[in-house]
């Protein structure tokens, strides 16, 4: 007979479900195509299509996860920010020996890893087939991991007490998961490091046993208590998200007086951020850094980055703590990474 090394007796639980930002920001994004101008109407609705492919791809992989008849607590869209740094996580799964970070890719087309670990996609048909190279979800997923090791130290490693002599290193684990069933992956030229973290999504939960079978005597065996225990930490220190869509599409240059009331109406209901808006007085008279910094005219800086309107930040763990900083409104829709400080 054979026994299995983790207790069966537990299913997996998903800590957050229900509470999907990503649904939320496209409801807000279906509601401004009535009243974004035709220039911003079209990479608004490209947006929109990226948001519900997001969506779908996060969806298989909670469907994989809650049906792994496997010990997992799991959370999915945590914003984590430490030291003027911030993190949006697609998925974290802690399981009996180690914590998975999960970074979510619903991507079309042809997926080719080079020698170099450069990811290319080869999409469209005929004459109109296109390949591009895009920015490796291997590099941004590591950062991800990365800054979740920074605020265990700075919490002076409370967790590791906890996890039986298991390294930061050995603990937390990346995962990209490839969640479009359809799209060709192939990974025969990709480093070893690169290959060992990506995986289609129908993979995924061996892949979580298997390097539980690999790190048992390493990192010890918790809990299914002290796993939920875990998890609720992290949720714990999950930031509130602030998307200023209504900035990203410049709906408020509207002139017309009816449409300018119906625009301020939906931004009410868009820019629900409960961090601190600075007044154009406050923002005027804040210090900025030495090199020029374009302003809007509510005396927020312009994202020296993308360009979109920055939003009054707060640091909420480290050396910062507490120390305030604007951030690009942008980031949790496009991931940019543009910081100005005061």
């Amino acid at each position: 007979m054979i026994v299995s090394l983790f207790d069966s007796r537990h299913e997996p639980v998903f800590l957050n479900e229900g509470a999907y930002h990503s649904e939320l920001v496209l409801q807000k994004m279906e509601a401004l195509q009535s009243v974004v101008s035709s220039r911003d109407l079209e990479r608004l609705e490209r947006d929109i299509a990226l948001t519900r492919s997001g969506i779908a791809g996060e969806k298989r992989v909670a469907f994989e996860l809650k049906n792994a008849h496997y010990p997992l607590v799991f959370l999915h869209d945590l914003n984590l920010e430490h030291e003027g740094n911030s993190a949006q996580i697609d998925f974290l799964v802690i399981s009996p020996c180690n914590a998975f970070v999960l970074e979510c890719k619903n991507l079309v087309g042809d997926i080719e890893i080079q020698r170099d670990g450069t990811f290319v996609r080869t999409f469209g048909t005929g004459s109109r087939r296109r390949r591009e190279a895009i920015y490796s979800p291997v590099t941004q997923n590591t950062r991800h991991v990365e800054l979740m090791k920074a605020i265990i130290r700075a919490e002076n490693c409370k967790l590791l007490s906890r996890l039986f002599g298991a390294t930061l290193d050995n603990y937390f684990r990346s995962l990209v998961v490839l969640a479009n069933d359809k799209a060709v992956i192939s990974m025969r030229n990709a480093p070893n490091d690169v290959r060992a973290q990506v995986i289609r999504c129908d993979q995924l939960v061996e892949r979580i046993k298997e390097l539980d079978r690999a790190n048992r005597e390493a990192n010890g065996r918790e809990s299914f208590a002290q796993m939920q225990r875990n998890a609720q930490g992290w949720l714990k220190r999950s930031a509130p998200v602030s998307v200023d869509l209504a900035g990203k599409y410049a709906i408020a240059t509207a002139q017309d007086g009816a449409k300018l009331t119906e625009v301020q109406g939906v931004r009410e209901a868009v820019n629900q951020d409960p961090s601190p808006k600075p007044s154009a007085q406050a923002g005027a008279s804040a210090a900025v850094p030495s090199s020029p910094v374009a302003q809007t005219r509510d005396a927020a800086p312009i994202c020296p980055v993308c360009g979109s309107p920055m939003q009054l930040r707060t640091a909420r763990y480290g050396a910062h703590k507490g120390e305030k900083f604007w951030g690009c409104s942008t980031y949790w829709t496009t991931r940019c990474p543009g910081i100005v400080t005061l």
